[in-house]
């Protein structure tokens, strides 16, 4: 019985508001860094390449659905139209794993960069606005 209420000061100790806030190493030698306004210009071109990244993924499955042959492109650019092993997979596996690797950066570029927004709004550091 000993042990919950050192367990409970703990857990109490890991969920409080200014261990929340507080930055991570990575957040200290990345966004820390950086001032107000680039981390805005930032996030909304971060958001701009996210959904551009999109548009992209969802203009090539609409070429797939449509029937575009992506197969017979990729021997032809590849391999001078011999037929290539698994082209399949390079023709529809390669540029999904693509989109995935880059809506993940995106998005874990703009958590970090959002969570610095907050932190400073939450810490009254905000840049105060004249005119």
């Amino acid at each position: 019985m000993t042990r919950m209420p050192r367990l409970r000061a703990a857990l109490a100790e890991r969920l409080t508001p200014e261990r929340t806030r507080r930055a991570t190493l990575f957040e200290r030698l990345t966004v820390r860094r950086l001032g107000w306004d680039p981390l805005v210009r930032l996030n909304r071109y971060l958001e701009v390449v996210g959904k551009l990244a999109t548009g992209v993924w969802i203009a090539f499955l609409a070429t797939v659905v449509l029937g575009v042959d992506w197969k017979a492109a990729l021997e032809d650019t590849v391999n001078s139209g011999k037929p290539v092993k698994a082209a399949i997979v390079l023709a529809l596996i390669l540029p999904t794993l693509l989109f995935v690797a880059v809506r993940s950066m995106v998005g874990f570029m703009r958590w970090r960069i959002q969570r610095e927004l907050w932190r400073r709004d939450v810490e009254g550091t905000r840049p105060v606005r004249e005119g």
